[in-house]
This record gives C-alpha cells, structure tokens and sequence, in this order.
C-alpha cells in the first residue's frame, strides 16, 4: 500500500510510522511493528476490532517520539493513539460501539503485567478501567503487542496470570 500510494489517503496516520525508529524494547520501525502486530492477530484469528487495536495500538508513536536511539521514549503514546484511533475510525465510518471499543483496547494497551511487581489493587483499576467484559481482549492486543516487537524475551508467559 506504500508503493502503490494508497496508504497516505486511506490511513495516513499508520504511513507516519515508516521510519520512525523505537528504543530497545523493539527491534522494528513503528510501521514494521504494527504490520507484525496486526500478522500476529489475523493469524490467531482475533475479531476484527483486536486486529483493528493491534494495528493503531501505536499509532500515537511518531507524535510523541523524543529523542533518538534505544533510550528514545512515546510517553503517552496510548493516550494520543486512543484519540487518533477515534479520528480515523470515525472517518471510515465504523460503529460508534465498534470505535468505543478498539479506543479503549489501544488506550490500555500498555498496562503493565509483571506478576512479581503489580499490586492487587492496580490490576483491579485496570478491570475497573477497562471492564471485565474487555479483559480477554485487551489481552489478546497486549499478546499481538509483544509478538509484534521482535524481542527474543518478548513471550508475554506472564500475561497468562491475568487470565
């Protein structure tokens, strides 16, 4: 879709990503992420609003990029990537619901899940947050997140507790 041009008129905000570099959490682009991400979901079936988050769930990534190299940082990426995901997906016209719903998987996509270090009370926030019905979802996108970084340790073995 980049060669042919297609992509800057149907999601420019994806085409941003292209050669914006990341840190040492990723060995990939931002595009190549969220291509790999989005593979991973179609691959295991995930429902089309999970594939939809695995694809933007960085989106926000080239907007809040500062500096250079692995010590780079997207601080609040999720929370600027949840209203572009909104944007677009309200100009390809998709459900108010659907939209709620991938808004809400890109926005927590980044929680923080090692068992050894997160408290009960912040894994209640996060169900609070997010709601028990979206939980197996959001861990499907955290899941497509992880596989998608090219990290050899990127496993996510301890999601698996969340569940």
């Amino acid at each position: 879709m980049i060669s042919s041009g297609l992509l800057k008129h149907i999601l420019p905000e994806v085409e941003e990503g292209f050669a914006v570099g990341q840190n040492k959490h990723h060995i990939y682009t931002v595009w190549e992420h969220n291509l790999l991400a989005l593979d991973w979901a179609v691959k295991h079936n995930y429902k089309l609003e999970n594939r939809l988050a695995s694809l933007l769930h960085d989106v926000g990534k080239p907007k809040t990029k500062r500096g250079d190299g692995l010590d780079s940082t997207f601080y609040n990426h999720e929370v600027v990537g949840a209203k572009m995901t909104a944007k677009i997906l309200e100009r390809l016209k998709f459900p108010k619901k659907f939209i709620e719903k991938v808004v809400l998987l890109v926005r927590y996509h980044l929680f923080y899940y090692n068992v050894e270090e997160v408290s009960e009370s912040s894994v209640r926030r996060l169900v609070k947050n997010v709601g028990p019905e979206n939980m197996d979802d959001l861990l499907e996108v955290r899941i497509a997140d992880r596989k998608g970084s090219g990290v050899p340790k990127a496993e996510p073995y301890k999601l698996r507790h969340l569940r």
